[in-house]
């Protein structure tokens, strides 16, 4: 890879504080990156952009969608909105949700993406996604927004504090994959945040064309753009 490319994050209907946001949260994992302010009705063809961080709202979705430099499962969505828009823009492919614009949120949507760039999907097969998740918790019904999702499991935040039984049934919605209903059991947690196995289905190869249909997330003319100093 050139050593002048390097990984670019647009912003879209945002301020430049938030860009300014995202890149001292990358500074902190001892990552450089390039920050874009684009406006309305303006194609920037002098980056290659790897990223994207804008509201999740109609205007802002079919600006996108137009732009010359979006690739699906290529260019990191990173969409501000909550539940009710992850539902609704599941078909976008958005990699990490932020529901709001404060630090936390910020570094959260940061840390779940920062593996892209040093080393991209890698083997272990997990792509950051932001997708509704329906719990069958033995009858008993919860919510949550996964984080990223694998042919082999997930790990998702829960919309609220629960101990899951050792046997659910998750129901959820992947871009370009359509539905799936597995068995799965809870492995770990951190708060809210949940590791769930999947059990041996018929849906797993179809999980696997999906994980290997991402393999260039992240990347920009099919070459990995890495933050300089990334997590070296």
């Amino acid at each position: 890879m050139p050593e002048n490319q390097q990984f670019t994050l647009a912003g879209f209907h945002v301020s430049r504080k938030l860009l300014a946001d995202f890149a001292d949260s990358f500074e902190r994992l001892n990552a450089s990156i390039l920050t874009v302010h684009l406006r309305s009705g303006t194609n920037d063809h002098s980056h290659q952009i790897n990223a994207c961080v804008l509201p999740l709202g109609e205007t802002a979705i079919s600006w996108l969608k137009k732009s010359s430099w979006f690739l699906p499962r290529r260019t990191i969505v990173y969409g501000i909105g909550g539940k009710k828009e992850a539902e609704r823009f599941v078909a976008l492919g958005i990699n990490a949700l932020l529901e709001t614009s404060t630090d936390s949120s910020i570094r959260a949507a940061v840390e779940a993406t920062q593996s892209l760039l040093s080393r991209g999907i890698g083997v272990c097969g997990r792509v950051p996604i932001a997708t509704l998740v329906r719990i069958d918790a033995q009858g008993r019904p919860v919510t949550g927004i996964t984080k990223n999702v694998g042919y082999g499991g997930m790990a998702v935040r829960l919309l609220r504090n629960v101990a899951l039984p050792h046997e659910i049934t998750v129901n959820f919605i992947l871009p370009y994959a359509g539905s799936f209903s597995l068995a799965a059991s809870p492995r770990w947690y951190s708060g809210r945040l949940a590791g769930l196995r999947f059990q041996p289905s018929i849906q797993e190869e179809t999980l696997r064309r999906w994980v290997q249909e991402y393999s260039l997330l992240g990347c920009s003319g099919g070459h990995h753009s890495r933050a300089r100093g990334a997590f070296a």
